[in-house]
């Protein structure tokens, strides 16, 4: 659980000057600085029309940060005997909360410990936790849009809540309505695909049956990352998202499971130490026990944010500061969020609304996009101590920390943005490859990522090292003077890169040329072809694609 300090909601607004708390978070996700300008918000993108699923223990939904303006409840959706989860109940006309989904009612689960009934008013998070992670994703107090003292990155996003429930003593995730072991993750996620999320946010991890004090096993591919793998390789633009855990102390392939899933994106932490930002010594490390990057991405961990004061009927409006890698994950959900709303609103590739069509961005695609976007953070905390964290990416850091404005095309700037998001019909054959050139002019970093939504692979046990990428793609770049680059090759091995579904190259300073990209399929063992999005910024013009073919 993440360290909590509450402040009253008074003392909040007279403590919350402009670069504290969510306001450092929300300005680092979009210009890179923590004093930088709301880049992506001056566009007028604030993630409206985008719905941010959190699973994790309810929401206090009456607090200011999430009210609707006449006080009413959101529709209730209850689970039933048998596990079975209704999921109709749906008002995408408010403000926030288009549906509220209890995971362990006591409809279902009659008589057992800590069910939850909604006429119980402190029912909707007995615990905070879940409230604090939503206002991270989505908050939005006072005037819709504008920044308000701790509104979120994504202030425009509605919200599906999947209330989980709390309860002490789980040797699991501490919350009932995941079970112990763990349920059939794919209706959970069913319930909130249909509901219309196609960002899903998480802050737990999975104990695996191991009681207290043990230590839990981490980093393996358990059989709910195999889950996840599977429903977003059925449903291809719902991204999934997970904090790597608090448990850095362990060391190498602290993060937990679920969330070192290939098709999910994990998340660590950041915080500021000796007044540098660094990743935080509790932030779970990879690698995953197969050797993949995890984390993904890292965030910042200390965020003041709303809070429930565990009461539906008082319309408070309560912040708190707390730290831990829980809300490093909604805080990137929310940067998606504003991602999607800016293929959704036409921005690409012209740089402005409605300069194209809307695109439905896939799951693979936002990924790429915030991987492209990322920074590396130049310090590691790991030892208790500040050490240059060193290349990304990295197993402590992953690709670094968004910058969404690194990424994101806006008109008149001379980094461009070009973008492949193809589904597996269009996608690489075995044996097959295809390339792009472009004419990229020095002075911009040039930022090249690749990653496709793998099929599941079967559960691995704690320990096991077993490879999990069932189809393996490769990036590689034929620079101007002939060097070829690969793929996640920070070291200049001449080693392609057979475990990870994704892969980068970062030039940071290109020279002046002809670049070659190319995508081959080096192995698919299932399905006749494999999709992939391909994201590549820099000051850069097309001159020539390919069209896959056999080499």
């Amino acid at each position: 659980m993440p360290v909590r300090s509450f402040l009253p909601a008074f003392l909040a607004l007279l403590l919350a000057l402009p670069l504290t708390a969510n306001d450092l978070v929300y300005r680092q996700l979009q210009s890179g600085r923590s004093n930088g300008p709301a880049t992506i918000h001056e566009h007028g993108l604030f993630g409206e029309g985008e719905i941010i699923a959190i699973l994790d223990t309810g929401l206090d939904y009456d607090s200011c940060y999430f009210a609707e303006p006449d006080g009413s409840p959101p529709p209730v959706n209850l689970s039933l005997p048998g596990g079975v989860l209704q999921r109709a109940n749906v008002d995408h006309r408010r403000r926030k909360v288009i549906a509220y989904n209890f995971l362990y009612s006591c409809a279902g689960n009659p008589g057992s410990p800590g069910c939850e009934d909604p006429s119980d008013p402190r029912a909707y998070d007995n615990q905070g936790h879940g409230t604090h992670a939503a206002a991270v994703a989505a908050g939005d107090r006072g005037q819709p849009l504008i920044h308000d003292p701790a509104d979120s990155i994504a202030p425009g996003a509605q919200l599906v809540i999947q209330d989980a429930g709390f309860i002490g003593g789980d040797d699991c995730t501490q919350r009932p309505g995941l079970g112990c072991p763990l349920r059939d993750l794919g209706p959970v996620l069913e319930q909130a695909y249909e509901q219309g999320s196609r960002i899903h946010s998480n802050s737990w991890g999975d104990r695996q049956g191991t009681p207290q004090p043990l230590t839990p096993p981490t980093a393996n591919y358990s059989k709910a990352a195999g889950e996840i793998d599977a429903f977003v390789h059925e449903h291809q633009d719902m991204l999934v998202i997970f904090n790597t855990g608090n448990a850095g102390q362990l060391g190498s392939s602290s993060v937990s499971a679920p969330g070192v899933a290939k098709n999910a994106i994990q998340v660590g932490g950041v915080i500021s130490f000796e007044g540098e930002q660094a990743v935080a010594s509790f932030s779970g490390r990879g690698p995953t026990r197969d050797g993949r990057i995890k984390p993904d991405l890292v965030a910042p961990a200390t965020i003041t944010a709303g809070d429930s004061d565990f009461d539906v009927t008082s319309g408070s409006c309560d912040v708190s500061r707390q730290t831990g890698t829980s809300w490093s994950a909604p805080a990137v959900a929310g940067a998606a969020a504003l991602i999607r709303d800016y293929f959704a609103s036409g921005f690409y590739p012209g740089g402005f609304r409605s300069s194209g069509p809307p695109m439905r961005a896939s799951a693979a695609l936002v990924k790429a996009v915030l991987i492209a976007s990322a920074r590396s953070v130049a310090w590691d905390a790991t030892t208790g101590r500040l050490i240059p964290s060193g290349a990304v990416p990295s197993f402590q850091q992953g690709f670094g920390m968004p910058a969404l404005d690194d990424a994101l095309h806006f008109a008149g700037q001379p980094r461009k943005l070009l973008v492949l998001d193809l589904q597996s019909d269009r996608g690489l054959a075995a044996g097959d490859g295809m390339s792009i050139r472009l004419l990229v002019r020095a002075g911009t970093p040039l930022r090249v990522v690749l990653v496709w939504t793998d099929p599941p692979a079967e559960p691995r046990g704690p320990s096991d090292p077993a490879p999990v990428l069932v189809n393996d793609l490769d990036l590689s770049i034929l620079t101007p003077d002939g060097r070829r680059l690969l793929g996640n090759d920070t070291a200049d091995s001449a080693a392609r890169d057979q475990v990870n579904n994704v892969e980068a190259v970062l030039i940071h300073e290109p020279v002046q040329g002809d670049y070659v990209i190319s995508i081959s399929g080096e192995h698919l063992a299932l399905g006749a072809r494999q999709g992939y999005s391909l994201v590549v910024t820099g000051d850069m013009v097309l001159t020539a694609r390919s069209r896959p073919a056999r080499r």
